[in-house]
């Protein structure tokens, strides 16, 4: 890294937010009447707007002051996005009713996720390059397996790790409380028993890893997060299903191929009841049955792994809904998948599967261009940052501003 490097990285990265945020304000502003004017809708519309003006009005990055400017703009952005999902889980609730049928809802929200997820994933990127390159960590290529915030050297051992810790502690403070009112509390309880195996393909092992070890390019908050969600949810089935004496372990499992690495999560919980399985990824349709209603007891949703295990200690035995939606949509952004079988009254496996090389794009989805009466287009786009540039329609441009005229380059 270099000076020039590092100004140059800014530069593109206020002119990729700009893009980014200028696609999401146009989706605002085709949403039907009802719902941008909802006051959950409308006050993320303003923020982004807000957003987009701090950006536009920032002057181009030149040298290493401006870059110091820059990533505080940056900082701003990123705590502001925190009160994105509240907003959103609300607004969505307040309007589905009004959709009908239509998965049009779902495409907008999941839109705003993924974009949401990718413009943190540029800010943060940025960050982190600048503070490696203030402290000197990538002299002569000494670091210390970062490059940004992707790690290069993941051990799904110590990610497991972290997260069965923080899932346990979780268990004790919230779950304990509530599912095991009738123990006496001079007896020795633990949650139920994460059974962790790790089968690696041996053609695909690096030589300097053990058998039983996987090493993989990711950024780690972003698999932190998916295996939090589906371990406590794993956990927190088993116990209301079981009496303490009697819990059956959850099973967890990694492979790894020489492209891709494996999670299996399995539990004796229960299941997902069948009414309920067809629409685990529709927020529309799960809106109306209040679903997303606790998020009116928080103001943020926090990304660190840390930070949401806090929160939810804080908040007790109340569950937000979007943790698994949200954990799809971490996984398929660097181009994985997260699947989830269930059997009803016996128990549920959720299958993540992530690349290991950290050489996929970014995945952002498909964008169906949408004119002014709310007709698609028969032939959707995927986002990608090299396609080719396109006005955006109803946008009101700003006439002033260094750089918009080339912001405009990426549709995403």
């Amino acid at each position: 890294m270099t000076d020039d490097r590092l100004v140059k990285s800014a530069n593109w990265v206020r002119d990729e937010l700009l893009v980014r945020l200028a696609h999401r304000i146009r989706d605002f502003q085709q949403l039907p009447f009802f719902v941008g004017t909802n006051p959950h809708i409308e006050f993320i519309y303003r923020l982004y707007w807000g957003a987009f003006e701090k950006l536009r009005k920032s002057p181009a990055i030149k040298d290493l002051d401006d870059n110091d400017h820059f990533c505080k703009v940056l900082h701003d952005l990123l705590d502001d996005g925190q009160l994105v999902v509240p907003r959103l889980a609300l607004g969505v609730t307040e309007c589905a009713a009004h959709y009908n049928g239509s998965q049009e809802l779902d495409r907008f929200v999941n839109r705003m996720l993924r974009s949401r997820i990718s413009r943190r994933v540029l800010a943060e990127q940025h960050l982190a390059l600048t503070d490696a390159y203030e402290h000197g960590w990538d002299i002569m290529g000494e670091g210390d397996g970062y490059v940004g915030i992707i790690f290069v050297r993941c051990s799904a051992s110590d990610l497991i790790k972290r997260a069965t810790d923080l899932v346990n502690r979780h268990a004790k403070t919230v779950y304990y409380p509530t599912y095991c009112k009738d123990i006496d509390s001079s007896t020795s309880w633990q949650p139920p028993a994460i059974e962790v195996a790790i089968h690696h393909d041996v053609q695909g092992r690096q030589q300097t890893e053990k058998l039983d070890e996987i090493v993989f390019a990711y950024v780690p908050e972003h698999l932190e997060y998916i295996l939090f969600e589906l371990l406590s949810n794993a956990i927190r089935f088993t116990m209301a299903k079981h009496t303490p004496s009697n819990y059956p372990p959850i099973q967890l499992c990694v492979s790894a191929n020489e492209t891709d690495v494996f999670f299996r999560v399995s539990d004796q919980g229960g299941g997902i009841p069948q009414d309920r399985y067809p629409h685990l990824w529709s927020y529309q349709a799960r809106a109306p049955s209040g679903d997303f209603l606790n998020f009116q007891q928080i103001e943020k949703m926090p990304t660190n792994i840390q930070e949401r295990a806090t929160q939810a200690a804080d908040l007790g035995h109340v569950r937000l809904g979007m943790g698994l939606p949200m954990s799809r949509v971490y996984a398929e952004y660097w181009g994985g998948e997260l699947q989830v079988m269930t059997l009803e009254g016996y128990g549920t496996d959720a299958y993540v599967r992530i690349p290991r090389l950290g050489t996929k794009a970014e995945n952002l989805g498909f964008e169906q261009h949408v004119n002014h009466g709310m007709a698609e287009d028969s032939s959707p786009h995927r986002y990608h940052q090299s396609l080719v540039p396109q006005p955006i329609p109803g946008m009101k441009y700003p006439s002033s501003g260094d750089g918009w005229s080339k912001s405009c380059m990426v549709r995403s």
